[in-house]
């Protein structure tokens, strides 16, 4: 099996190709299923308005962003069959780990497994339902995703909300960027709607998704210094330890992502209004997306190492 070392040699896991390959399916599907969500209530949904946009037909407005929500869709089942695919190897893994057969390990992880294979199919569903135009398949997944990420509150306990919403804050704030630049801005950009009124929906889109962002990061930085103090234990294992030099490693990465989202806010949004603009700001946009895809590879590492421990007295 492909062995990748540790950051050091002090490590005491080894972290393999497929467990951290294992770990980036989790973010990916995480990343396009809530990503969906996250354009189509909060980005798409507010971009408009569905009547005539100046001279613009209806029909050609209506056009551009139905295409938009449908490219949304798609991304919501290539998340949802991540999802699938990241159970079944993790199900794998954990049958070879152990020498039983699959259908052994499926019934010993119980609710654990089975409650999250429920959610991925009923995501896969009611994304490719969407694709056919259906406005309440998009209700559905939206409930199967609030569902989905509180599903630990039946535990008691309000840490084990962490990790899940720290997934979720970081899906909604790229995911959602993802699916901007990938299914959202293109349908507009190529839409037969007039240049100024493809730079006035852009100007539109980027608007909505700006407070999204926002949002999101902040959660994201409550849950992320949460987690990193329940695993850290004491300050000085960010420079003593493997995973604190993962965590470091990290962090630099997601400080380029902030600096670029900063960018794109305070200096690229306000010169938006023409195509010109928007292609810009796709392209920059595409940048953060690249930075953000590295701290994900970067999480993967980070997760297989074992916390540190307290030094002894």
């Amino acid at each position: 099996m492909l062995t990748i070392h540790p950051l050091l040699q002090a490590a005491e896991e080894q972290i393999t190709a497929s467990g951290l390959a294992l770990e980036y399916a989790g973010f990916l599907a995480y990343f396009g299923v809530f990503g969906a969500l996250g354009f189509h209530w909060f980005v798409l949904l507010r971009t408009g308005p569905r009547q005539s946009v100046g001279t613009v037909p209806d029909a050609a407005v209506t056009a551009s962003l139905e295409s938009a929500e449908v490219g949304a869709a798609r991304i919501g089942v290539v998340g949802a069959l991540f999802m699938l695919v990241n159970l079944f190897m993790g199900i794998s893994a954990n049958a070879a780990g152990k020498g039983i057969s699959f259908t052994d390990a499926l019934a010993a992880g119980g609710n654990r497994i089975v409650i999250p294979f429920i959610f991925a199919a009923l995501f896969l569903v009611s994304f490719a339902v969407a694709m056919k135009r259906v406005r309440a398949a998009w209700t559905i997944a939206a409930l199967a995703g609030v569902a989905f990420a509180l599903r630990s509150i039946t535990s008691g306990k309000w840490t084990s909300l962490v990790n899940p919403l720290h997934e979720v804050a970081a899906s909604l704030w790229i995911g959602t960027l993802f699916v901007l630049v990938i299914a959202g801005l293109p349908a507009v950009l190529r839409s037969g709607i007039s240049t100024e009124q493809r730079g006035s929906l852009v100007t539109e889109m980027i608007g909505n998704f700006s407070p999204v962002a926002i949002g999101a990061s902040l959660l994201l930085v409550i849950t992320g210094v949460t987690t990193a103090w329940r695993h850290l234990k004491f300050v000085a294992a960010l420079w003593t330890t493997p995973y604190g030099y993962a965590l470091d490693i990290k962090l630099l990465l997601v400080a380029m992502v902030v600096a670029l989202g900063a960018w794109n806010w305070r200096r690229m949004r306000p010169r938006l209004g023409s195509e010109a603009a928007a292609h810009e700001i796709r392209s920059s946009a595409t940048k953060e997306l690249f930075f953000a895809a590295l701290v994900l590879v970067v999480t993967g590492v980070l997760v297989s190492l074992p916390a540190p421990h307290l030094p002894h007295p």
